[in-house]
C-alpha cells in the first residue's frame, strides 16, 4: 500500500493523516505527507511523485488557477469553502474582537509561509489583498509559525480550520472582515489511475469536512 500527499499547511490535514494511519492494518505499507510550498505540489502532482495535492484556492483568481492546473494536465476537485480568518494568540491584544477589519491589523507584524521566488498571489497560501503592515515575516513551517504566533503579536490569515488537538485554545482564528473565500479541493493527475489508498483518503478527507 502507498500514498504520497503533498499539502499546504493545514492542521486538519494532519488529522485525517493521523486517522488514517491508525485505521490502517497492512502489515506493509509506505505513507508519506509533505508541506511545501504551493507551486511544489502542483509539480508534485504534475510528474506523479505524489499521488494527491491538497490546495485552497481564493475564490477571486480561481478561473486563473483552474486554467494553470488544467495547462498541467491536473483536475481540482473542490470539497470545502471557507472565509478567511485571523489567527493571533489567545493573549494578543485584539484576541478579544468578534471580527477584524485590515485596518485592526495594520500595526501588527504579518506571518506568511514562505513560498521562494514564486510568491505571487495564486501561489500564497493566504489572502493578502489589501494588508497594509510594514512588518512582514515568513516562514517555512506550520510549527515555527505557531510558535511564532504564540510569543508574540504576530498574526496570520488562514481559513478557519483548526481542530487540531495540539493547538489546545492558545491560538484563536477570528473572522476576517472581508468579501474573499478559500476553495479547498484536491488535486489529481488526470493520466493516472487512483490507487486504493488514495481513494481511502479522499473518502477520509470528504467525511472529515462535513463535520467542519
Amino acid at each position: 500500500k502507498r500514498l504520497y500527499i503533498a499539502t499546504q499547511h493545514y492542521d486538519f490535514i494532519a488529522d485525517i493523516f493521523g486517522k488514517m494511519l491508525a485505521e490502517t492494518e497492512s502489515d506493509s505499507y509506505k505513507y508519506a505527507l509533505r508541506e511545501i510550498k504551493t507551486y511544489d505540489i502542483i509539480h508534485e502532482i504534475e510528474i506523479s511523485r505524489s499521488d494527491i495535492g491538497i490546495i485552497a484556492i481564493k475564490d477571486s483568481e480561481y478561473d486563473i488557477m483552474k486554467r494553470y492546473l488544467g495547462k498541467k494536465g491536473i483536475e481540482f476537485t473542490e470539497v470545502l469553502k471557507a472565509s478567511p480568518h485571523v489567527f493571533l494568540s489567545k493573549t494578543h491584544p485584539l484576541a478579544t474582537i468578534d471580527a477584524l477589519s485590515l485596518s485592526d491589523l495594520k500595526d501588527y507584524p504579518y506571518v506568511s509561509y514562505e513560498q521562494g521566488d514564486r510568491n505571487i498571489s495564486f501561489f500564497t497560501e493566504e489572502i493578502v489583498s489589501g494588508l497594509q503592515s510594514n512588518k512582514h515575516i515568513e516562514i517555512s513551517d506550520r510549527a515555527t509559525l505557531m510558535n511564532v504566533l504564540l510569543v508574540t503579536d504576530c498574526y496570520t490569515v488562514g481559513t478557519g480550520i483548526m481542530p487540531s488537538a495540539l493547538n489546545r485554545g492558545d491560538i484563536v482564528g477570528i473572522p476576517l472582515k472581508s468579501d474573499d473565500f478559500y476553495i479547498i479541493g484536491y488535486i489529481l493527475n488526470t493520466a493516472r489511475k487512483l490507487n486504493e489508498e488514495t481513494q481511502r483518503f479522499i473518502d477520509l478527507l470528504v467525511e472529515s469536512v462535513k463535520k467542519i
